[in-house]
C-alpha cells in the first residue's frame, strides 16, 4: 500500500478549525447561544459575562430544553433539529441550522450545559453535560429545572494564539452589548437581561411592543425623532421606524435590519438605506433606522456566512428598491416633523435649556405612545396598498404657508409673520434645497441643456483620470458637459450645463468625473452625482448667508419654498426654517391667557 500523505483530521482538530469560523470573538458565542434560546421559544433570556467573556459566558433561558440523548447529540458536528434535508436550506425559518456552533464552541473552552426536556418540572429529564476542550462529552443527572443554561469558561484556554487576537475587555464587552441589543430589538416579546462583571448592561421586560422595545434599546430620543412607514415593492415588504435627517449619527451602528425576524448586518442593506437618505443627509453622517423586512425565504440565502451575519439575495435589486423606496417615502412625510423638532430645540434654547453638546440633535415635543404597535398595523396593511400611515401634513405642495416677510436678520435669516405666529428661515439652507430640487428635476427629465463655451477650457487631469475619460467621456453628456480629448492626458471642456454657466467649468467637470468614476459604474454614478456633485453645485449656486435681500426677494424665496419638495431641510440635512406659534410665543413671555 502507498505511503499516504493525506489523512483525516481528528474530530477535536476539525472542531477547532470550525471554531475559527464560528467563534470570532466572545460576542459570536453570545449570539449563537441566544439564538438557540430563541429557537427554543424562550420567553426570558439572561446572559452573564465575566472579563468580557474570556472568563465566563453564561446564557440561561426558560425555553424547551433537551433530554440526555439530544443534549449529547447537540455536541456532535452537523447535528441539528432545525433542518433534515437539502431542500430545507432554501426555506430557513429558524435562527440556528448549521449544526456546527455548539461543538465548535465546546472545542475551545470548558463547557457545561444544564437542560431538561420537560418545560414543566424537568424532574425526570434534567441532565448535566460537561466537555473540556473538545473532549468526549460526559453526562450526569442534574437537579430539576426549566429550560437550558450553558456556561462557557476559560475561552480559548487550549488555543492561546486565539486569545492574542482579542481586543481589550472594554471593546469586547461593547460588542457583546451591541449584539444583545440587536437581538432584543428583533424580539420584543422576549425578555433580555445582560450582566457584565456584576453590572447590569441591559434589562428589557418580556411582552413589549416594538415601540416600547425601541425606547428601551435606542432611547426615547429616537422615538421622538422618527416616523413609521411601510412599503411593498416587488414582493418585498419593508416596515420600519426612520429617524429624521436632522437626527443623524456619527457611524452606522444605529441602523438595524431584520429579515424574516433574523438579525442581519449586510452591506447591501446599509448601502440601500444610505441611498434613501442621500438627498437630505450630511455626506459623512449616517441615518438611524430600525427596519423589519419580510420576504419569501426562498428568495434569500442565509447560509453564505459561517456566523450567519451576511445574506445573499436572489433578486438584490428588489430588496434595494424596497428599502430605498420605503426610506424616501418616509422622508417625504417628515416635513412637519422636522419643523416641529427644530422648533422644540429653538424653544429650549430661548428658555435657557440649550446645551452645546446637544446642538445637532433636534427633538419633537412629545414621544409617540408605546401602547399600540405601529409596526403591527403597518405589516397588517393590504399587500397591494401603495402607501401606509400617511398623515395629512401641511408641508405638501400648496399647503405650506410661511407667511409674509417682516425683516432680514444679520443678512442670514428671514423673519416672516404667519397666520398663527412667526417663521424664521435660514436663507442659504432654503435656497440650497430649492436649487437642488430644480437641478434634480431637470436631470431626471433627460440630458441637461448644454451651453457652449466661447473658448474651451483646458483640462489636464492625472493619468488615472485621463484613462477613465478616454473610455467614458460620453458619461458626462447627460449632465450637460462636452469633453474633447486633445492628447493622452489633455482634454478640453467645450460645453457646460446652461443653468450652471457661471460656475468654473474645469472644476465642475473634474468634480463630476470624480463622482462618476468612484461609483464603479456609470449607472451607479447617477445616484452618486445627485448626492455629491449636485449637492455641491446647489450649495455654491444658492443665495449665500451675508447677502442683503430686498423685500420682494425675501417674499419670492418664501413662495418658492412653499412649492418645493423636502423643503424642511437642505440637502446636507440642516433645517431650513423654524415655526413658532402664538401660543409658544406667549409661553416664552409668561403670557398664560
Amino acid at each position: 500500500m502507498d505511503n499516504l500523505r493525506i489523512h483525516i483530521l481528528p474530530s477535536a482538530v476539525a472542531n477547532q478549525i470550525a471554531a475559527g469560523e464560528v467563534v470570532e470573538r466572545p460576542a459570536s458565542i453570545v449570539k449563537e447561544l441566544v439564538e438557540n434560546s430563541l429557537d427554543a421559544a424562550a420567553s426570558r433570556i439572561r446572559v452573564r459575562i465575566e472579563q468580557a467573556g474570556k472568563k465566563l459566558i453564561e446564557v440561561d433561558d426558560d425555553g424547551s430544553g433537551m433530554g440526555k440523548g439530544d443534549a449529547l447529540l447537540s455536541l456532535k458536528r452537523h447535528a441539528t433539529s432545525k433542518i433534515s434535508s437539502a431542500e430545507d436550506l432554501y426555506a430557513i425559518a429558524s435562527h440556528g441550522f448549521r449544526g456546527e456552533a455548539l461543538p465548535s464552541i465546546a472545542s475551545v473552552c470548558r463547557f457545561e450545559m444544564l437542560t431538561a426536556r420537560s418545560a414543566a418540572t424537568g424532574s425526570e429529564d434534567a441532565v448535566r453535560i460537561l466537555c473540556e476542550g473538545g473532549s468526549e462529552a460526559e453526562a450526569s443527572p442534574a437537579a430539576p429545572r426549566k429550560g437550558t443554561r450553558i456556561r462557557i469558561r476559560d475561552l480559548f484556554f487550549n488555543t492561546p494564539a486565539r486569545q492574542r487576537f482579542l481586543r481589550t475587555e472594554r471593546t469586547e464587552e461593547a460588542v457583546i452589548v451591541e449584539t444583545l441589543r440587536a437581538l432584543a430589538l428583533a424580539n420584543p416579546a422576549v425578555g433580555f437581561r445582560l450582566d457584565c462583571d456584576g453590572r447590569k448592561r441591559l434589562d428589557a421586560a418580556s411582552g413589549q411592543t416594538r415601540e416600547a422595545r425601541i425606547v428601551a434599546i435606542m432611547g426615547a430620543d429616537f422615538m421622538s425623532n422618527q416616523i413609521a412607514h411601510s412599503e411593498v415593492y416587488d414582493g418585498v415588504h419593508v416596515a420600519g421606524f426612520f429617524a429624521l435627517p436632522t437626527h443623524h449619527h456619527r457611524d452606522g451602528g444605529r441602523m438595524h435590519f431584520f429579515i424574516n425576524g433574523r438579525v442581519v448586518r449586510d452591506k447591501q442593506l446599509i448601502s440601500a438605506l444610505k441611498a434613501g437618505y442621500r438627498d437630505v443627509l450630511f455626506h459623512d453622517r449616517f441615518p438611524q433606522a430600525v427596519l423589519w423586512i419580510e420576504m419569501d425565504p426562498a428568495e434569500v440565502d442565509v447560509n453564505v456566512h459561517p456566523a450567519k451575519r451576511e445574506v445573499r439575495f436572489r433578486q438584490p435589486q428588489s430588496i434595494r428598491g424596497a428599502v430605498v423606496n420605503c426610506a424616501r417615502a418616509a422622508i417625504e412625510q417628515m416635513g412637519q416633523q422636522v419643523s416641529d423638532a427644530t422648533t422644540s430645540q429653538a424653544l429650549k434654547a430661548m428658555r435657557g435649556g440649550f446645551s452645546a453638546s446637544r446642538a445637532a440633535s433636534f427633538r419633537q415635543p412629545d414621544a409617540p405612545s408605546a401602547d399600540t404597535s405601529t409596526l403591527q398595523r403597518l405589516f397588517s396593511a393590504p399587500a397591494d396598498a401603495e402607501s401606509v400611515c400617511e398623515p395629512q401634513l401641511d408641508y405638501a405642495a400648496g399647503n405650506l404657508h410661511l407667511g409674509m416677510p417682516l425683516a432680514q436678520i444679520h443678512r442670514c435669516y428671514i423673519l416672516a409673520q404667519s397666520d398663527d405666529g412667526i417663521v424664521l428661515v435660514d436663507q442659504h439652507a432654503a435656497a440650497e434645497r430649492i436649487t437642488y430640487e430644480k437641478l434634480k428635476r431637470d436631470l431626471e427629465k433627460g440630458p441637461l441643456v448644454c451651453q457652449a463655451l466661447l473658448s474651451a477650457a483646458d483640462w489636464q487631469p492625472d493619468a488615472a483620470m485621463s484613462a477613465w475619460l478616454h473610455e467614458h467621456a460620453d458619461a458626462l453628456l447627460p449632465f450637460g458637459f462636452e469633453i474633447e480629448a486633445r492628447g493622452e492626458e489633455r482634454f478640453a471642456v467645450a460645453a457646460v450645463p446652461a443653468m450652471l454657466a457661471g460656475e468654473p467649468p474645469v472644476e465642475m467637470a473634474a468634480e463630476l468625473a470624480a463622482s462618476l468614476r468612484s461609483a464603479g459604474s456609470v449607472a451607479e454614478g447617477r445616484s452618486r452625482v445627485l448626492e455629491r456633485w449636485l449637492g455641491n453645485r446647489a450649495c455654491k449656486g444658492s443665495i449665500k448667508a451675508g447677502r442683503l435681500l430686498k423685500t420682494e426677494e425675501q417674499e419670492a424665496l418664501l413662495r418658492e419654498m412653499e412649492r418645493t419638495a423636502n423643503i424642511a431641510q437642505c440637502n446636507h440635512g440642516r433645517p431650513t426654517y423654524v415655526r413658532l406659534s402664538l401660543n409658544e410665543l406667549d409661553s416664552l413671555f409668561g403670557r398664560r391667557g
